[in-house]
């Protein structure tokens, strides 16, 4: 996903999780295997400033993510 894709994910776009880039362990070990719905989003400042943002997602097997990194999920429907 690219930074433009990850700056333009909203509430209510369908994604799922991909996992941390880099990890040794696939996605399916690390997350959950639904696709979830964005139902937050947090922007805030880093403590060097840098702006940040976390989302929150409500995922199909009844679960919550919070505070999910925007790089370790990837938009399969965007909201119009």
């Amino acid at each position: 996903m690219t930074w433009e894709e990850r700056k333009s994910i909203k509430i209510g776009d369908l994604v799922k999780w991909i996992g941390f880039p880099g990890a040794s362990l696939p996605p399916s070990k690390t997350g959950p295997n639904q696709l979830g719905i964005v139902i937050k989003l947090k922007k805030s400042k880093s403590i060097l400033g840098d702006s940040q943002t976390r989302l929150d997602v409500a995922w199909g097997d009844g679960s919550f993510g919070v505070n999910i990194y925007p790089d370790t999920v990837e938009v399969v429907n965007e909201i119009r």
